[in-house]
């Protein structure tokens, strides 16, 4: 039975060897973008620009999860550049003051950045896309507020909703309601793919707003004046590794051409076509730099609507090499993972029999890791790993320990005395006694635990996405971030279906392993 049960360990490992082995010729340069639309187009716009004017090869690690995560990332080179906002870089990175001038605070990133992490920021590339605070036109509590100030009066009726990151920044929610003194009703952190949904339907009456973002005019929402100029410039420009442009040089021409190309009106229009207009992120970047005359016009952009493709089979049907991708990614990401917690989590629980004074603590730290959210123990991977897919193994390795040391620990705890006593008397070892005896009669237990383990890691893996390692959440939060529905379900369904699959996968194995009549299968 032991050795059945190695066996299935080294086929694991054979078969993510043989069918999952990644990036076999890595990207020359990656970029990054956060996770809303407007900063996955222009990562996207990058990437086409760089493909079509030099011979490098691009990797994109676009919708990462916030300002933190992607300056981190291009900070520990996991990603080369990505677009940033002065704003942002003044007051969340380099911690100063707000500042109203543009100019200064473009000359201020510029030089700390380059002095602090040798990042260069480039030529600003013509838009500014600053907060402000949006409600809805039909609303009759705010007909006649205009400015931030005269907020005030009403704000206490007021349901207010943001992006989480913007909740914690100082040129965020924080200072906004010191400077304007206002107290709402409630505040409510919400993914910025839905807050102005949540805006149009009157889930939260006030947002903040993205100056550039299309929804403000799609969705029936109108901008109050920011009459004490809070908000700083955010004036958009690409930030890059000295490095990188030490190793490629001509990059810094290529990315420079876009600067000062892209005006508020343009950014808004093409915010909307993704958002609103059901066009796809490549097909708009493209279209623009086609415009510009940055990239060769091909005649291949096609400006059709995603949602006007007959159905979602339609749409998987158009999307099948790109789904297999997914699928690849996010197998990988499960079966190392996994193949991980099964030769650390077994031994860990056999140690939890044998040595008690070792159990309590080994059980504190392990529940530990299983209460951390799952992005959060993401983040702190960050630090430790970087960004992409060795962080996001161990992270959901993590996770899958729990259930497999417990059933392990419990499998063998619950061999009754009387086996072990007539092992003893038989003459067997210790080692003998877990083996053949203790290991075979726990063997259901154990596979109850790595099937629970399995169906946890295959959904966690799609907050993966988040931190640069792909997989099936990628086009989730895609579908999220430009409200596409298509998107979104390109993504849950196939994780949902791959957790049967396996699940029903690993059912056989155990039957195949385990004698009838102690299958863990509910009977």
């Amino acid at each position: 039975m032991i050795i059945k049960t190695f066996s299935a360990v080294i086929f694991l490992n054979l078969l993510s060897s043989l069918c999952f082995i990644q990036k076999l010729q890595a990207a020359e340069v990656s970029v990054g973008s956060k996770n809303f639309t407007e900063s996955v187009v222009l990562g996207e716009m990058l990437a086409q620009l760089v493909e079509a004017n030099s011979k490098l090869k691009v990797e994109r690690r676009l919708n990462l999860a916030g300002s933190n995560f992607t300056f981190e990332a291009l900070k520990r080179g996991e990603i080369d550049f990505y677009v940033e906002y002065t704003g942002t870089g003044l007051v969340t990175i380099l911690k100063q003051p707000s500042l109203k001038n543009p100019k200064k605070v473009f000359d201020i990133v510029g030089h700390e950045f380059q002095k602090r992490y040798h990042i260069n920021w480039l030529a600003p590339l013509g838009f500014n896309n600053t907060y402000a605070l949006a409600v809805r036109k039909s609303d009759p509590r705010l007909k006649d507020i205009q400015t931030i100030s005269e907020l005030q009066k009403v704000s206490p009726q007021l349901i207010f909703g943001g992006p989480h990151e913007y909740m914690a920044r100082p040129d965020g929610y924080s200072g906004l309601k010191n400077a304007y003194n206002l107290k709402f009703e409630e505040v409510i952190g919400l993914d910025p793919g839905l807050m102005y949904k949540a805006a149009k339907e009157k889930k939260v009456d006030v947002i903040s707003a993205f100056s550039t973002d299309g929804r403000i005019q799609g969705f029936g929402l109108r901008v109050l004046k920011d009459n004490l100029s809070f908000f700083p410039p955010y004036q958009a420009a690409v930030v890059v590794r000295q490095q990188t442009l030490e190793k490629f040089p001509q990059l810094k021409g290529i990315l420079s051409s876009l600067s000062g190309k892209i005006l508020d009106q343009d950014m808004m229009q093409m915010n909307y076509q993704v958002d609103l207009g059901g066009r796809t992120v490549e097909s708009v970047a493209r279209q623009f730099l086609e415009s510009k005359g940055l990239i060769e016009d091909t005649g291949a952009t096609s400006t059709a609507s995603i949602s006007s493709r007959k159905n979602f089979l339609s749409y998987v049907w158009v999307k099948r090499y790109e789904l297999l991708r997914l699928i690849k990614e996010h197998l990988y990401l499960v079966i190392m993972s996994m193949i991980a917690a099964l030769l650390i989590g077994i031994p860990l629980g056999i140690i939890a029999t044998r040595l008690k004074f070792l159990r309590a603590p080994l059980f504190s730290v392990i529940n530990i890791l299983q209460t951390i959210p799952s992005l959060a123990l993401l983040g702190f991977m960050i630090p430790l790993f970087g960004i992409g897919t060795f962080p996001a193994i161990v992270a959901l390795f993590s996770y899958a320990l729990l259930p497999l040391v417990r059933n392990t620990y419990t499998g063998i705890r619950g061999v009754n005395a009387s086996v072990i006593e007539s092992a003893k008397g038989l003459g067997l070892t210790n080692f003998q006694i877990l083996t053949k005896v203790e290991l075979p009669l726990a063997l259901p237990t154990i596979m109850a635990g790595f099937r629970t383990s399995t169906v946890i890691v295959i959904g966690t893996a799609t907050l993966a996405a988040l931190i640069g390692a792909g997989g099936l959440g990628d086009p989730i939060f895609r579908g999220i971030a430009s409200v596409n529905n298509y998107l979104i379900l390109l993504g849950a369904l196939p994780a949902a279906l791959l957790a049967l699959i396996l699940d029903k996968f690993l059912y056989k194995v155990e039957e195949f392993f385990v004698p009838k009549g102690y299958s863990s299968r509910p009977q």
